[in-house]
């Protein structure tokens, strides 16, 4: 569906006509001799050029162009069919961040190619994204104005890019970025490096979760499940995840059942998804332990928030029920932000200890959590909340761009020797969330229980959390405003 058509202010457009009608794109012509980030002591936003810090060389120039080859051509009209307008913000955002970044942290003599008028028009461009905001409808009634000249800009900076020569590296200061996992005790798990996928974190009622889960979502019930299921325990998993709303839960109570492993030993997590059954969240619940074939589920979830509190509360208080009568061992939501997470917690008896939301490098929670001033991960940690990241690797809710081929991602993958699959889900360990990769190929469910023989250096961890910031800010404001500023687009007027 078209999203709203909103039309930006007539001096902005006038502003785009302007650089629309310039004569020429100047590249080769001028030197621009002057550094655009000044150097600074380590810890300075993270982006310093002096002082002690862990060097890298993060790959701007090839995501630059990564980013801007995702959005197809029907995205640079007004009402272009075809277009997905929901990702092209973003999209266009990331590459724009990382084209400027890739001029700043050029070598000089490279750098010097990119003329002043050039950068001044980048600068034009990267203002108007600014004006249009994350409103869908701002980019599909506006973007056009400036679509052409966006184009023609990556184009003629394509060769500069694909020649890039890197500047000084980027450094950042150490110091460690990992959130602890919340727990009964207050003690961090440490997520091993010992190659044992047993690892388990500590819920606030004292439930012991493993932080290595299996998740079924999309699995077809053709058999599909029930075979990939087995495969996930043959490799070690002792976590499974289905839903009601998923349609394969009886196939995961057959693989469960099939496997040998005493039930006690898997711990089994799934969902009430369907929201008009709130209000008889109790006999939908023992329906689901007929299907799954067990006495008791160890995590059960409200699967979104439903329609209304008072729905929420009435399937609440029978969830509670359920709980106090030993047929739930722990209490979870999922997709809630923190305004429902703070009601919820104000009229519940028993406070959830788990939360499954949306979790990406280019989208750290909800879909609007980089618009939110709070961290999702902070607020949960100190509730102590045991947070689970779903669809990990994947794009973000509309999104153009596949974290699995981030040319970020790829050369820190290339770097440790693994997948980037392997790396995002190791990512996510050590922000302190539980993951739920799946697969339904066996060698796919293999490779994702590699995650604990390894780990990440805390740089390559904040370069990941970073990533995040290139996606939503724009000259003048940071966003998400909690992400540390590890790029230095704070620099960016």
């Amino acid at each position: 569906r078209a999203p709203v058509v909103a039309q930006m202010a007539p001096r902005s457009a006038a502003r785009l006509r302007l650089l629309v009608s310039a004569p020429s794109l100047l590249l080769l012509s001028g030197g621009f001799a002057e550094a655009l980030v000044p150097s600074c002591e380590a810890g300075a936003g993270g982006l310093c050029s002096t002082g002690s810090g862990v060097a890298s060389q993060p790959p701007f120039a090839e995501a630059a162009l990564w980013a801007a080859a995702l959005v197809p051509g029907d995205c640079d009209t007004q009402g272009g069919e075809g277009c997905r307008w929901q990702g092209v913000p973003d999209t266009w955002r990331y590459g724009w961040a990382n084209l400027r970044l890739a001029i700043e942290r050029a070598h000089p003599e490279h750098r010097a190619a990119v003329s002043g008028d050039l950068l001044q028009q980048i600068e034009t461009v990267h203002n108007f994204m600014d004006q249009m905001g994350d409103h869908s409808g701002m980019w599909y009634g506006n973007w056009h104005s400036a679509a052409a000249v966006a184009r023609e800009l990556m184009g003629v900076l394509t060769p500069w890019l694909q020649a890039y020569r890197a500047g000084p590296a980027l450094r950042l200061p150490r110091a460690n970025v990992g959130v602890r996992f919340p727990s009964a005790s207050g003690r961090s798990l440490q997520v091993s490096t010992d190659g044992d996928t047993a690892a388990a974190a500590t819920l606030a009622n004292g439930v012991e979760l493993p932080v290595l889960g299996f998740g079924v979502w999309q699995l077809s019930a053709d058999g599909t499940t029930h075979q990939s299921v087995l495969w996930a325990l043959e490799a070690g998993y002792r976590h499974i995840d289905t839903a009601q709303g998923y349609g394969n839960e009886h196939e995961v109570g057959s693989a469960v059942k099939a496997s040998g492993i005493p039930r006690e030993d898997i711990r089994i997590v799934t969902k009430l998804s369907n929201p008009q059954e709130f209000r008889t969240a109790r006999q939908r619940f023992e329906q689901q332990l007929q299907v799954l074939g067990v006495t008791y589920i160890d995590v059960y979830m409200l699967h979104s928030p439903g329609a209304s509190k008072e729905d929420r509360q009435a399937a609440w208080q029978q969830l509670e029920e359920l709980y106090d009568e030993g047929k739930i061992r722990a209490l979870g939501v999922s997709n809630f932000d923190i305004a429902q997470l703070e009601e919820l917690f104000g009229f519940a008896r028993i406070k959830p200890v788990y939360l499954q939301n949306k979790y990406s490098i280019y989208q750290p929670g909800g879909y609007d959590e980089a618009n939110n001033q709070d961290s999702l991960m902070e607020w949960l940690s100190a509730h102590r909340v045991v947070m689970t990241g779903y669809s990990i690797i994947h794009p973000e809710h509309g999104g153009l761009m596949s974290p699995m081929e981030d040319p970020h991602i790829k050369a820190i993958a290339q770097r440790h020797g693994r997948t980037p699959s392997q790396v995002l889900h190791r990512w996510l360990l050590q922000l302190g969330a539980v993951v739920i990769p799946r697969s339904r190929r066996r060698e796919r469910i293999l490779e994702n229980s590699r995650l604990f023989d390894f780990a990440l250096a805390d740089a390559d961890v904040r370069l990941l959390n970073g990533l995040a910031a290139l996606v939503k800010s724009t000259p003048g404001k940071r966003s998400p405003a909690w992400c540390e500023d590890v790029y230095g687009v704070d620099a960016w007027r």
